[in-house]
């Protein structure tokens, strides 16, 4: 485990448990929503391309995303959760009820939280294991239409 800083949170992660996790042949959704969140995501910032990369995380594949309609702004709302191994040594949890500026941080249009509440069996991690979860308020980047 390598300790490290990430915004609001001292981690210990294991990069390289982590990055194998990712280069599995994930199940990935093709809809036109997934698409253009997956588009959206190799046109990242150096910043926030960081974030991902520091804890070994593919962005590209998220293993839960969700998409909520256009925002007031006309951006898409979506939730992604991408399962990590390591351990939270200082900072505070998130959960869905308790989403708040004290345990989030946000860059660009994304809001970062770290729960202990995983999308997948633990089973299926190394453990110790966390999530990050992202709220994104992204633009549509596809040619295709999203008004169907």
């Amino acid at each position: 485990m390598k300790r490290i800083r990430l915004e609001n949170w001292l981690l210990d992660v294991d990069w390289n448990k982590t990055a194998q996790l990712y280069n599995k042949d994930i199940d990935l959704c093709h809809c036109l929503y997934c698409r253009n969140f997956k588009e959206v995501t190799k046109n990242f910032s150096p910043t926030m391309e960081s974030i991902f990369t520091i804890l070994g995380i593919n962005p590209s594949k998220p293993m839960l995303l969700s998409e909520f309609g256009k925002t007031e702004k006309g951006l898409h709302l979506y939730i992604a959760s991408y399962p990590f191994v390591g351990q939270l040594i200082e900072g505070s949890y998130c959960t869905d009820s308790e989403w708040n500026e004290t345990n989030t941080t946000t860059v660009g249009f994304f809001t970062f939280g770290i729960t202990k509440e995983l999308v997948v069996k633990e089973d299926e991690l190394p453990r110790p294991s966390l999530q990050v979860d992202v709220e994104a308020r992204i633009p549509w980047i596809l040619d295709e239409s999203s008004e169907g």
